[in-house]
């Protein structure tokens, strides 16, 4: 698995570099048509015609989001999530690691509405990228902080999905709200048969999923929801994740990577980092992630509600804060979400960028000098 997630790794960066390359080269053009290329899917009268990069991000994001609603189950069943008291910690660690950077933004933005939109993009921690990184460094890595950052990982994905199906997107009643309402139910009753039919939970997400896109919301969380139905006595989880994890990790991810972070840096203004939000992005990564998640498991523990897993101390505590600064592909999944003015979600962007690859300096800095402490 660390070896799979460390090439997870490598192919999301080499999307990102590839990206930029194209958007900033010879090549731009064709990326922009490719980008905005119209396609076309349906029967008659049933038709969806959109650009590509909709279609990859309310699309095909749907089996990364997938892939998150399986790990969850996996780890809910027999893994770290498996008892209150194993969950509790890290569920707490997540909740600071999300509030603190939401309340940073927030305040570095306060009198902007339309900024204000983006108070989600500096929640989410990329834990493909966390692992990635943090696999080339080998035995100086503890099982107890890849146990930990996982942990807190999956109650941030799981957070974030929340945030996006409540607070992005504005609702439209009728059809769809009635389509999205008849996806959750068919899902919920199949779940509690424990029906085995795959065709079933396929219907049911579709029209889930088209209810979402149709109502204005974000059709890709669907696939969160569809992995957590699955009853886990009928489906394995574990089976089905380790089966899907090449087609998110060197699929989905990379193809998300390339056309979300191919940014036009001649389009992007010379004061950008003067925009509040693009200093609230970055501050928040880098000082309201780690903040956050050591305010929750300190009170976690404080209030005796948690307990700091088997073979875990604070120094694997305040190395997964570090870490956890690290926002790619729900980072960048939120820019779209939030802001129609392709030119600050071009800079939201280039913030996400700039603050994680901040977070894996101060990270990785944090590692080698613990570990020197260490062996001195």
């Amino acid at each position: 698995m660390v070896t799979e997630e460390r090439c997870g790794g490598i192919a999301m960066l080499l999307a990102i570099g590839l990206g930029m390359l194209s958007a900033n080269s010879s090549l731009s053009e064709l990326y922009a048509v490719i980008h905005h290329y119209p396609l076309r899917f349906g029967i008659a009268p049933l038709i969806v015609e959109a650009p590509l990069i909709d279609w990859i991000n309310q699309g095909l994001l749907v089996i990364f989001f997938f892939h998150i609603g399986l790990h969850t189950k996996r780890e809910m069943t027999s893994g770290v999530l498996s008892s209150p008291a194993r969950a509790t910690l890290p569920a707490a660690a997540a909740l600071g690691g999300m509030a603190a950077p939401a309340l940073i933004y927030l305040t570095l933005n306060y009198g902007d509405p339309e900024a204000l939109r983006g108070w989600g993009v500096p929640i989410a921690t990329d834990v493909v990228l966390v692992l990635g990184l943090m696999s080339f460094f080998g035995s100086a890595v503890s099982s107890g902080l890849l146990a930990f950052i996982t942990a807190v990982a999956i109650f941030d994905d799981l957070g974030a999905v929340v945030v996006i199906g409540v607070f992005y997107g504005e609702i439209e009643v009728g059809l769809p709200l009635a389509a999205i309402a008849a996806g959750l139910l068919g899902l919920a009753v199949l779940n509690w048969r424990s029906s085995g039919t795959v065709s079933l939970y396929l219907f049911a997400g579709v029209l889930l999923w088209a209810g979402l896109v149709g109502s204005g919301l974000e059709g890709a969380i669907a696939g969160a929801i569809i992995g957590l139905a699955l009853p886990s006595g009928v489906f394995p989880a574990g089976r089905a994740e380790r089966r899907l994890a090449p087609v998110s990790l060197f699929v989905v991810v990379p193809a998300f990577a390339f056309f979300n972070a191919g940014i036009p840096l001649n389009e992007i203004r010379a004061d950008w980092y003067a925009d509040s939000v693009t200093y609230g992005i970055i501050l928040a990564l880098i000082i309201g992630k780690p903040i956050g998640i050591m305010t929750g498991t300190y009170g976690a523990i404080w209030l005796r509600v948690g307990s700091l897993p088997a073979g875990t101390n604070w120094k694997d505590a305040a190395g997964a804060a570090l870490f956890a600064g690290i926002g790619f592909t729900m980072s960048l999944f939120f820019v779209t979400a939030s802001f129609d003015d392709p030119a600050r979600a071009d800079a939201a962007k280039l913030a996400v960028l700039v603050g994680s690859a901040a977070s894996a300096f101060l990270a990785v800095l944090g590692l080698i000098l613990s570990n020197r402490i260490r062996a001195s």
